[in-house]
């Protein structure tokens, strides 16, 4: 567990966190630009001298009233958005500079390199690298350092997408494969959706809620653009042949079409659905653009930002799913708890 109870103060900005974060799978913290994401956390990483409070990780000090723990003593790696590698060294000699000479090494040079996919780069300088390869560079360094907690501070922040989506795939297996508890700053819903077990909130220095990303969806809505939903669904092992850059994937026992993502395989993928791309009709369509159709239940409905509209409750395959329709046509259709409908939503449309 990582407590933190801190106040920090610079100029007319004011941080005051009380948190205790999870030591396990990967934590998001979210909010707009300037709330103090990055303040936050590079006061746990110990880089901002002026915090006030304490700071304990497993059971360790690192920041209490009579003192405060040297960022090079406390068993942590911070990346942040700009990889930093050094511009006269190889990429090998940039990994390398992270491993300690005094400390066992529990992650390998090899174990990094392999599952960063790093093999045809240890030559190269960092000025021949694209945005991603060098972010794949500074997290294989901080990883070489052997940390117990990885933070990351808008480390896709300025990468094209497919270097984002590679990224965060190689952020799930650097997760599972090492067990390494992971906090990272973010302002992009897709990031939380994609990465994130655990989601802490923030607004103007505090943190206003917290949980597990599941708990925190209405949440996560109110504070992005929109209504959203985050579905879990699986590969499909039959008629999947990934064709013209789309595979096949089940939720619950009905099919869905998807677009290939990133450079990996996944057996499991987390869907970000905005409510208002999905639409609801009463009976299956047979001739239409829209590529995904799913029989569903409604559930009840919520009230939406515009007056005219109304957000729908949906369950498919025991998960919740919004959709945003307007009012005359919840009425038109006459939709009431209990009934059930498709959903309909462009395969374009899943993130």
């Amino acid at each position: 567990m990582l407590d933190v109870s801190v106040k920090v103060s610079l100029g007319s900005f004011q941080l005051a966190v009380e948190q205790q974060f999870s030591d396990a799978g990967v934590t998001a913290i979210f909010g707009p630009s300037g709330c103090g994401k990055s303040t936050l956390l590079k006061t746990i990483a110990g880089v901002i001298s002026k915090a006030e409070g304490h700071i304990t990780w497993r059971e360790q000090p690192w920041l209490n009233d009579s003192k405060m723990r040297k960022p090079e003593y406390r068993r942590l790696a911070l990346v942040f958005q700009k990889a930093h590698l050094f511009e006269t060294q190889t990429v090998r000699q940039n990994l390398l500079y992270g491993l300690p000479k005094n400390r066992a090494a529990a992650i390998s040079e090899q174990d990094v390199v392999a599952i960063l996919s790093l093999q045809d780069l240890l030559n190269r300088m960092p000025s021949q690298l694209s945005g991603g390869q060098q972010q794949r560079v500074a997290l294989g360094r901080a990883l070489l350092s052997q940390p117990e907690l990885l933070l990351l501070d808008e480390p896709m922040n300025g990468l094209d997408n497919k270097a984002k989506r590679n990224i965060m795939d190689y952020l799930k297996q650097i997760q599972q494969r090492f067990s390494l508890p992971i906090i990272v700053v973010t302002h992009h819903v897709d990031e939380v959706v994609h990465l994130a077990d655990n989601l802490v909130l923030m607004e103007r220095g505090r943190i206003v809620s917290s949980g597990t990303l599941q708990e925190q969806i209405a949440e996560l809505s109110g504070h992005s653009e929109g209504p959203l939903s985050v579905l879990n669904v699986s590969e499909s092992l039959v008629n999947n042949n990934r064709t013209e850059g789309m595979s096949t994937w089940m939720l619950g026992d009905q099919t869905l079409t998807l677009p290939q993502v990133g450079e990996t395989i996944e057996s499991t993928r987390r869907l970000l659905v905005w409510a208002r791309d999905v639409s609801i009709a009463t009976h299956f369509i047979e001739s239409t653009s829209l590529t995904n159709q799913v029989k569903a239940q409604v559930q009840g409905f919520e009230s939406a930002e515009h007056s005219a509209e109304v957000i729908v409750l949906l369950e498919v395959a025991g998960q919740k799913l919004r959709a945003l329709i307007t009012k005359a046509s919840a009425e038109r259709l006459d939709l009431q708890p209990g009934q059930w409908v498709y959903a309909s939503f462009k395969a374009a449309a899943m993130h």
